[in-house]
């Protein structure tokens, strides 16, 4: 349960996707079976995506407005709600779902906007890149400035699909964001490794630490997650602080899954690891009820 080896790896495995049958049935109802056939997921694998499209007889960018509504529904927005959600498609051709958390009692700026989710969930199955990014409302200037982050950034296609609308909208982060801030204006090197790009801190156990874990050598759930925290924080994305740092969580049935820190240039819109971390349960089943 590492950022190497995504959490619910075997889940997923195990529950793969079944796309619907090539019948006659009407491009509707067809694309009904597609949303059923992700609900409950955060991620179809590349094989999966391939089938459903060709099932549903449908371009890439219909197929990801569709799960739309599903992706938006497993938001947990006890604050606002206000329901979010986000599809995207990978490098790789999987296809990736993102929503909106907030944490009643807490600041605002604690909450996890749907496409940090996804951005979070993309790191944690090391999806190279990003090429399309539907969303059911549109960005706000918080996640455009995040999203400038991406070595893709300029590639990627933005997708708003409006109910009553027949044809989506696609924008570039150009247009979204012009004459945006971003990592060039501030990284003395500029080929340093971007965000989604392969992240690798030397980052090993002070002597305290070790002698804490040595302490608890009989749990091996502690130890888990102190792998899990490590590893996260050894590919976390830190380019302006230089502060890589890692989140790993024990749930109270004794599943881990862990998170690392994502900067941002504009500071404010980085995500902190415990959410990624929260993102990380949430993709793995290890929390699959708000009161948890």
């Amino acid at each position: 349960p590492t950022p190497a080896v995504p959490y619910g790896q075997q889940q997923q495995q195990q529950q793969t996707v079944t796309p619907p049958a090539m019948t006659d049935i009407p491009h509707t109802e067809v694309l009904k079976q597609v949303v059923a056939a992700a609900r409950g997921k955060f991620v179809i694998p590349a094989d999966d995506v391939k089938q459903l499209q060709e099932a549903a007889g449908c371009s890439m960018d219909t197929l990801l407005l569709s799960i739309l509504e599903e992706a938006a529904h497993d938001a947990r927005p006890r604050i606002s709600n206000y329901h979010v959600g986000a599809v995207g498609l990978g490098g790789s051709g999987a296809v990736y779902i993102g929503c909106n958390l907030e944490f009643p009692g807490n600041a605002l700026n604690q909450s996890v906007h749907a496409e940090q989710f996804l951005m979070a969930n993309l790191l944690l199955h090391k999806e190279p890149s990003l090429h399309s990014l539907a969303i059911s409302a549109a960005p706000c200037g918080h996640c455009r400035q995040f999203y400038s982050e991406l070595a893709c950034a300029d590639c990627v296609r933005f997708v708003f699909g409006y109910r009553g609308h027949s044809n989506p909208e696609i924008f570039t982060l150009a247009q979204l964001l012009p004459a945006r801030f971003g990592p060039l204006d501030l990284l003395e090197d500029p080929s340093a490794p971007l965000l989604l790009e392969q992240q690798q801190h030397d980052l090993t156990w002070t002597s305290n630490a070790l002698n804490m874990l040595q302490q608890r050598a009989g749990d091996h759930c502690f130890a888990q997650a102190a792998e899990a925290a490590l590893q996260a924080a050894q590919s976390s994305y830190a380019p302006y602080t230089h502060c890589p740092s890692g989140v790993a969580l024990i749930t109270g049935r004794g599943r881990v899954a862990a998170g690392g820190y994502i900067e941002s240039a504009a500071y404010n819109p980085g995500l902190p690891p415990f959410q990624a971390a929260v993102v990380a349960c949430m993709v793995g089943g290890c929390l699959p009820s708000y009161g948890q």
